[in-house]
């Protein structure tokens, strides 16, 4: 019978900075969550004090418009966390198990990604129905 070689001790270090990652796509989660709510609030809030840019007049369709953006940017938040939670948990069990960990393609990056690009979409569909 031959000896097992001992297995060697987990860096610590991989586990906090996968820890790390998921906190830091929570927060953003929960900011995009935060931020949509007030778009959403937003039209209701300009019909209230009825203010408009100069020119324009706010309607029921503008406010339905931020409430729309702002909807949109509250299930990009959850969509966000839910991912980020997927991806530890990928990468939790492959770190326990002493596996590389294998970046995909929809990995972190990819998500930060669309999450700029939905971000100044988003933005640019919000200001362009506020100011016409």
């Amino acid at each position: 019978m031959t000896p097992v070689a001992p297995r060697p001790a987990r860096d610590a270090r991989y586990d906090w900075a996968a820890e790390r990652t998921l906190l830091a796509w929570v927060r953003t989660g929960l900011a995009m969550m935060g931020f949509g709510f007030v778009v959403a609030r937003f039209g209701a809030f300009l019909r209230a004090l009825g203010v408009t840019a100069p020119g324009a007049v706010l309607d029921q369709g503008q406010s339905s418009s931020s409430m729309v953006v702002g909807l949109l940017m509250v299930a990009f938040g959850i969509v966000a966390n839910l991912v980020a939670v997927q991806r530890y948990l990928y990468n939790h069990r492959a770190l326990s198990r002493g596996e590389p960990i294998d970046p995909s393609p929809a990995g972190p990056a990819a998500l930060a990604i669309f999450a700029a690009l939905l971000g100044g979409v988003l933005v640019l569909l919000l200001g362009r129905t506020l100011l016409s």
